[in-house]
């Protein structure tokens, strides 16, 4: 992470929201790495693609994007990091929540945020975030319950993210 003051300076491994993703992968790559069931009960606007594997210190890295759009302009960026212990990811969560309060001193926030998911009341994510006038950063640790864990092969896992205005509008969540 880099000392930020705008959610386009803000970076993970290197990239933000606003940046292009062909300036980092080919296209050949991002055609091969969209997940297509992202979203599928949606309009279409957005399209997610993951690249999963070690990205220095993140196990994978998600980003949303328009379809339309040929430049693949990222909207949404993720680290995610996945844990086996929920107690770890917590830890982890709030060393960088630390880290943010320092990158964001002027930004709105709302911490220690538990959100239960909708189709299975025993998961749930615990999330600290930052508000800025283009968009949102935050950090999330979804603890997936055993019965959603075999169902979706889903583990439990940190998320460092971004996304802008536009994106959080259309995700119908404020971050």
């Amino acid at each position: 992470m880099t000392k930020a003051d705008d959610i386009g300076d803000f970076k993970v491994e290197g990239i933000s929201v606003g940046d292009s993703l062909l300036d980092f992968f080919s296209i050949t790559e991002i055609n091969e790495n969209i997940e297509p069931n992202s979203f599928k009960d949606r309009d279409g606007k957005f399209k997610l693609i993951g690249f999963y594997g070690k990205f220095g210190e993140y196990d994978g890295i998600q980003f949303a994007f328009k379809p339309e759009d040929k430049k693949f302009i990222v909207h949404g960026i993720n680290g995610g990091i996945f844990y086996s212990d929920i107690d770890q990811c917590n830890i982890k969560r709030k060393l960088i929540k630390k880290q943010l309060s320092q990158l964001f001193k002027e930004a709105k926030t709302l911490f220690d945020d538990k959100v239960v998911y909708h189709a299975d009341d025993k998961s749930y994510a615990i999330s600290d975030a930052f508000f800025l006038d283009r968009g949102s950063i935050s950090v999330k640790c979804y603890n997936w319950s055993d019965e959603i864990t075999k169902k979706n092969g889903w583990s439990d896992n940190l998320r460092v993210g971004a996304k802008s205005n536009e994106y959080n509008d259309w995700l119908r969540i404020p971050y």
